[in-house]
This record gives structure tokens, sequence and C-alpha cells, in this order.
């Protein structure tokens, strides 16, 4: 594995984990429904999409 690879992987991890980090964050300090928390869990599966695909077109491979 390169360098560049090393790099982007470690990135992808360090994004996704903010992004569950932000579910957390949400989870503990908020009582919501189930249905803000669905609205939720689904924007951010949205945003993980979003962060899969623009990795994949990087140019850092």
């Amino acid at each position: 594995m390169t360098v560049q690879e090393q790099i982007k992987e470690q990135l992808l991890k360090e994004v996704l984990s903010n992004i569950d980090n932000i579910y957390d964050f949400m989870d503990s300090r908020y009582n919501l429904d189930k249905h803000c928390n669905d609205a939720i869990v689904k924007k951010l599966n949205e945003l993980k999409d979003v962060v899969y695909k623009v990795s994949g077109l990087s140019d850092l491979n």
C-alpha cells in the first residue's frame, strides 16, 4: 500500500468516525422522538454515502 493510499484510508476512517460522533452527540444531548432520530440517521447515512463517493473519485490513490 502506498503512502497516498494509507493517507486516504486514514482520512476516510477519520471522517466516518466523526460522522458517528455527530450521531452520538445528538443522541446523548437531545431526547428525540423516533421520527427525528430516524431522520438524523438517514441524513448521516446519506452523508457517509457522499463521503464514500467523493473518496472514490479523489486523485489520492
